[in-house]
């Protein structure tokens, strides 16, 4: 059973790149624009998840 469960996502602009942060999941990001950042954001997240290796906070 899949459960979708909100994780915070902070969004800062750092000079000329967009930065995403997942603090829960100590993973951050860049992107040229903000959609940009949010699309690697939800990409990395999706990866982090489907790794069986990386152990994965509790909800």
């Amino acid at each position: 059973m899949k459960q979708a469960i909100p994780l915070p996502i902070i969004v800062t602009k750092e000079d000329k790149w967009f930065v995403a942060s997942c603090p829960v999941l100590d993973v951050a990001t860049q992107g040229k624009t903000e959609k940009e950042v949010k699309e690697n954001m939800a990409e990395l997240v999706n990866e982090y998840m489907k790794d069986p290796d990386t152990p994965k906070p509790t909800p």
